[in-house]
């Protein structure tokens, strides 16, 4: 249903910029009505045409013909380079791009040092613990220990707290440690 609304609609939009031109020859020389006019013949194609004849003449298609019409899909994407031209009308956007693109260093960074403490954390932790039944429930492996530090530790809120007991009860160092 999605698949039929999308072909519809871009043969609409398609048709509208076809007539809003005086005459063809000028058509042909856009390259982004040529490039949609490509993209629009590739969904009807997927969409409509390889429905009917799957219907009417019983045709099985191969997995790697849908393959080779899933890359030319892929193609509709860069349908979005089209807002770079919004970008030159309208800057502030672009600085709200930026500034996006700036966030996500600092925040990516945080995370990797986040995961390299929790890393270190619970192999430190299924060294020490290794021999008693608080390591062997809960920091059997690194993996293992890195999601109990991850979701029982740090953000368990106050669900911590009998892990921290446990521990507690084992030595107050490795409560501590916690």
């Amino acid at each position: 249903l999605v698949s039929n609304l999308i072909c519809v609609l871009f043969t609409v939009e398609l048709c509208i910029r076809f007539a809003a031109f005086e005459k063809l020859r000028h058509v042909v020389r856009d390259f982004w009505c040529m490039f949609d006019l490509m993209l629009v013949v590739c969904v009807v194609t997927e969409t409509w045409v390889m429905w009917s004849l799957t219907v009417v003449f019983n045709f099985e298609f191969a997995l790697s013909d849908l393959r080779t019409l899933g890359i030319l899909r892929a193609f509709r994407l860069v349908r979005v380079m089209r807002l770079a031209k919004l970008l030159h009308f309208l800057p502030e956007l672009l600085v709200i791009i930026r500034g996006f693109g700036v966030a996500m260093r600092a925040v990516s960074l945080v995370f990797t040092l986040l995961g390299a403490m929790i890393y270190v954390g619970a192999v430190i932790l299924r060294s020490l613990l290794e021999e008693t039944t608080l390591g062997k429930e809960a920091f059997g492996t690194v993996p293992q220990a890195m999601g109990t530090l991850l979701l029982d530790v740090v953000l368990s809120g106050t669900k911590g707290g009998p892990l921290m007991r446990k521990a507690w009860s084992i030595s107050p160092i490795y409560s501590f440690l916690l």
